[in-house]
């Protein structure tokens, strides 16, 4: 089944509409029915009384002056007047009146659209708020909007208080204020309403930044990830109708209409990130269309591949929720998207000790293990770890931090490389996907997790861009999977590198499978470059700018109405 996916307003999606009207499919004989009782009338006022000597002649105006009652009730209705003209068509204007009553009583951003264009310019615009780009807004937009995106991660929450100004007709982002809180709404699993004061943090962070004069125009949306959408249907919606309630209850900023607060689908989160980097990199700053670049996130529960391939014989991506058709600046594109749940960094280490326990090592590593004990060849020499299995079975798992490729064995294992492709290509575990490497010509950029684990051995989390080849990831992965046999003695000189290795004794795990998964998973040869941006322009990568750029796109009047 086709999964329609909201459009990013007008960043819009392409989809034909079914809801029209269609008026001639009503039945003529209801249109006719005023029409003919009024000529059944006039010819009734024609026919002669029964004792008439003739009754084909019309009744005289004389008979019908003894007969005042009659005459009255008999003379024909003048014709051609506006009211005998509305009388007999009223069937049709009932339902012209009932057509435009539905769309003023439930489509409001209509009249809003039509009637509040005009509204900014009855006010005068606050000396105090201003644009560092510009003095002026263009005609019928806001010199400055605001738009408060709530990322409600599986490890935590985030608030961006994004400043946008209409120097132009179109959005600029101008400036971001940051908050993040820990832990994430999932962790309050049958606590809601501690759930929803979780966020109070970040949204007094928003009371501070955003100017009074605008509290009441500036649109706010909470966006729960796959961590939450893990807790099940029930338990996710009690902490979002709580998170709702607390909105709406103590802070003043208008809740985003549609999916406001919700669950946001993974589609779009992969979707709203890919606008992110290819805004900031300014691919859309111009009608002529510009090559796009390819996006990879990894989150904690799920990771993210959009990209745009090049048409190959007439066609680049095959019917299915996998295609992502939109328009920008009047510019067609048509993405591939897809959001593997459970490939997350989390949830990936979840997969691979599953696996371990499932499929032991053999005997050796100079290692006794007792009952309930497994070697893991990814964590460290002498490390041992708590770990409740897929069965909900208690186990230890204890570090041989094996050389012989062991860890890399049991990484690649959990993509399922051999399920069965129903559409092929395939990337992992049986879904389609068109060549990554072969249809995505520009830069492939990839943040979140991919940065966050890297940059650390690499030039430093300071630096916010930086490049490797996808052959660079598996050589550092090899030394740190390697490195607990000396104490790390090659990273000694970098605190950052240090730090990161006392912080998780994941590292060489995580780097396995960041590894696996793109060079193993998405089929990205080891000499493929790929760009690690925690930031670009000063703004972080990400859904969210994206996704703030679809809410000011949708509603770009709200501004205005002040």
């Amino acid at each position: 089944m086709v999964q329609e996916h909201k459009p990013l307003a007008s960043l819009s999606r392409n989809s034909s509409s079914d809801k029209e009207a269609d008026l001639t499919s009503l039945d003529p004989s209801l249109i006719n029915t005023t029409a003919t009782t009024t000529a059944v009338r006039w010819h009734v006022a024609r026919i002669a009384k029964p004792d008439s000597p003739n009754p084909a002649v019309p009744i005289p105006d004389a008979a019908l002056q003894d007969d005042p009652a009659r005459a009255k009730m008999d003379k024909p209705r003048q014709t051609g007047s506006f009211i005998d003209h509305i009388v007999s068509n009223r069937s049709y204007w009932t339902i012209v009146v009932i057509l435009l009553a539905a769309i003023f009583a439930f489509i409001p951003q209509v009249h809003e659209r039509l009637f509040s264009k005009g509204l900014h310019a009855s006010r005068p615009w606050p000396n105090n708020i201003t644009s560092t780009h510009c003095t002026k807004a263009h005609p019928g937009r806001p010199l400055v909007q605001y738009v408060l995106m709530v990322d409600a991660g599986s490890m935590g929450s985030r608030i961006h208080v994004y400043k946008f100004n209409y120097c132009n007709a179109t959005p600029e982002l101008e400036g971001d204020t940051f908050g993040h809180v820990e832990p994430g709404l999932s962790s309050y699993d049958g606590d809601s309403e501690g759930a929803a004061k979780s966020l109070d943090k970040l949204l007094n962070i928003a009371l501070e930044t955003v100017p009074t004069y605008l509290h009441s125009s500036t649109p706010v949306a909470v966006k729960a990830t796959a961590g939450l959408r893990l807790l099940g249907d029930e338990k996710s919606e009690m902490i979002l109708a709580a998170v709702r309630r607390r909105l709406e209850s103590r802070y003043p900023f208008p809740i985003v209409e549609d999916q406001g607060v919700a669950v946001m689908d993974g589609a779009d989160e992969g979707v709203y990130a890919w606008v992110t980097v290819n805004y900031l990199l300014e691919r859309f700053n111009s009608f002529k269309k510009k090559p796009t670049v390819a996006i990879l996130d990894l989150g904690g529960a799920s990771t993210q591949v959009v990209f745009e391939p090049r048409v190959v014989g007439g066609h680049s991506v095959a019917q299915g929720e996998h295609r992502y058709p939109m328009n920008f600046n009047g510019n067609e594109y048509v993405l591939y998207q897809h959001s593997h749940l459970g490939y997350g960094l989390i949830m990936a280490r979840s997969q691979i000790n599953n696996y371990v326990v499932a499929n032991p090592l053999g005997v050796g590593h100079g290692v006794n293990l007792s009952d309930k004990e497994y070697a893991h060849p990814c964590i460290p020499i002498g490390t041992r770890q708590d770990f409740v299995t897929a069965n909900n079975e208690q186990v230890i798992l204890v570090g041989v931090s094996d050389p012989t490729d062991q860890c890399k064995a049991m990484v690649e294992a959990i993509f399922y490389k051999h399920k069965k492709c129903d559409m092929p290509p395939c990337s992992f575990n049986g879904v389609y996907q068109p060549s990554l490497h072969a249809t995505a010509e520009d830069d492939i950029y990839a943040f979140s997790f991919f940065f966050d684990l890297t940059a650390p051995f690499r030039l430093g989390s300071a630096t916010l861009a930086q490049e490797i080849t996808v052959g660079e990831i598996e050589d550092l992965a090899d030394r740190l999977c390697i490195g607990d046999e000396n104490g790390f003695l090659e990273f000694q000189h970098s605190t950052e590198a240090m730090k990161e290795l006392r912080k998780s004794a994941n590292i060489c795990m995580d780097l396995r499978f960041i590894y696996g998964l793109l060079q193993h998973g998405y089929g990205i040869p080891k000499t493929r470059k790929i760009k690690l941006a925690k930031k670009l322009k000063g703004y972080e990568t990400g859904w969210t700018v994206g996704g703030s750029i679809a809410i000011l796109e949708d509603n770009w009047f709200v501004g205005s109405l002040i």
